[in-house]
């Protein structure tokens, strides 16, 4: 008997023993600052010498509101190679759209996000060029689209201006049957709308305290949410099956918050799953995101990092000044050619001569606009080819598939205060660039339960069979 019991502790004993090593390896889900931050090193290893991404004011303008939002000061974003700055680029790219109501609001965004004055920006006074697209008779700014009347009526909040009353008339007046918005600049047919135009237009009229269009827009916003709790541009059968993408999911979560909803509520969710869990989930190991059916690019990552942080355009945020995004995410310089190497060249072998030239460097098209899989309104406002990295700015007009991502502003703004605190958010040694959604919590048990559970099982089926040995008949 005795012999039983001490056999059946020191098994209890070995089998337990490897739990007590196993809790402490085990993976530690990365917190949304930390998701935004590794987005925000992949962008900036993604950032251009002329201190753009892409060439695109939209996306530098993203990358500049994300670092914001996550407590970093957007005048260190010169990339990985100390190149331009991501503000200079914006002051230059502003002269080239100075016309666009859209570019010319998302611009004033950025700058105030940054901590910057947009009455005063690099000699220029964005604020007045918004300004001056109002038409007084008919309230638009520029050409009325929904994502110009959106962005200027934002810019405007963001800067402590008022706002036309005829501005926000106007807005309202381009909302559909269904309760959504489109690209245009009139009203289409029900089922015709999409999710980031009816984002875009929700927070541009929370933000100047217009609340008469959040129900019935909130509405046509949960009829297109998606089964994995995400949503797709359009939920409409008619360009194939619909599929949600971090564009669009960022944008109507920033919609969802600046109109008070919690994004993670069960009116928002889908089972388990909701929009920020479907965020968290499609971020890669190196923090970037991308388009379903195509490869992790900037594009696409650019718009998720206020989202992920809970802020809607025009919120106001704080970064730290001087505090610069880590490095980890850049690529390592290629080595130099060694000074000891021989000076006698090595004679190789004559090449033989083949059809074509073999090309020195092996590149990779890499999408700096929306797929143009994605349905769209206006096609022609659609890229499908990657802009040069330098020279000439791109303009990005923004249709259906331009998707601007929500901007902080350190200014007053009439969105309530934001559900995680960004102001004096600290890091742990920003090793989160390396963090993608393996890095996260499982859909199953831990695997230190699971041990438990089986080594409980052996532990009772040992002492059971022990006991029945001893008392089988005939045994003394």
């Amino acid at each position: 008997m005795r012999r039983l019991v001490v056999a059946s502790a020191i098994l209890a004993t070995l089998l337990t023993m490897p739990l007590a090593f196993a809790a402490p390896a085990s993976a530690t889900a990365p917190t949304d600052h930390e998701r935004a931050t590794a987005a925000l090193q992949y962008l900036l290893a993604a950032q251009s010498a002329n201190g753009s991404i892409d060439g695109s004011l939209g996306e530098t303008a993203d990358f500049v509101i994300g670092t914001a939002a996550a407590g970093y000061d957007p005048a260190t974003l010169h990339g990985c190679s100390s190149g331009t700055g991501a503000l200079d680029f914006l002051a230059t790219a502003s002269d080239a759209v100075a016309a666009d109501a859209a570019a010319t609001g998302k611009a004033v965004l950025a700058v105030i996000a940054a901590g910057g004055d947009p009455t005063a920006f690099a000699g220029r006074n964005l604020l007045a060029r918004l300004t001056a697209l109002h038409h007084a008779t008919t309230g638009a700014f520029g050409d009325g689209s929904t994502f110009g009347q959106s962005f200027a009526i934002l810019g405007l909040v963001a800067a402590g201006s008022a706002v036309p009353e005829t501005a926000l008339t106007e807005l309202k007046a381009l909302q559909d049957p269904d309760g959504s918005w489109s690209y245009g600049t009139a009203p289409v047919a029900a089922g015709r709308g999409d999710t980031n135009s009816t984002a875009i237009a929700l927070m541009a009229l929370t933000a100047a305290g217009d609340y008469s269009t959040d129900s019935i827009g909130l509405g046509y916003l949960k009829t297109q949410q998606l089964a994995d709790g995400g949503f797709p541009y359009q939920n409409s059968s008619t360009f194939g099956p619909p599929a949600s993408d971090p564009d669009s999911d960022s944008i109507v979560l920033q919609a969802l918050v600046a109109a008070g909803e919690n994004p993670e509520a069960a009116a928002w969710s889908q089972a388990s799953s909701n929009v920020v869990t479907k965020l968290r989930a499609g971020q890669g190991t190196d923090g970037g995101y991308a388009y379903p059916g195509m490869a992790e690019n900037a594009f696409t990552t650019s718009q998720v990092p206020a989202a992920l942080l809970r802020i809607p355009y025009s919120m106001a945020v704080h970064p730290v000044a001087g505090r610069a995004l880590s490095t980890a995410a850049c690529p390592s310089p290629s080595p130099s050619a060694s000074s000891t190497a021989s000076a006698t060249p090595i004679p190789s072998p004559t090449p033989t001569p083949t059809g074509s030239p073999i090309p020195t460097l092996l590149t990779t098209a890499r999408p700096t606009a929306k797929p143009t899989v994605r349905p769209t309104i206006r096609v022609e406002a659609t890229p499908t080819l990657e802009p040069a990295p330098a020279a000439t700015v791109v303009a990005d007009t923004p249709g259906p598939v331009a998707i601007f991502l929500p901007a902080p502003t350190p200014t007053g703004t009439a969105y309530g205060a934001p559900t995680q605190d960004v102001a004096g958010a600290t890091l742990a040694g920003d090793t989160s660039a390396t963090r993608g959604n393996d890095a996260g919590s499982s859909g199953g048990l831990a695997a230190p339960v699971l041990y438990a559970v089986a080594a409980l099982f052996a532990l009772v089926a040992v002492a059971g069979a022990g006991w029945v040995f001893m008392l089988r008949p005939g045994r003394r």
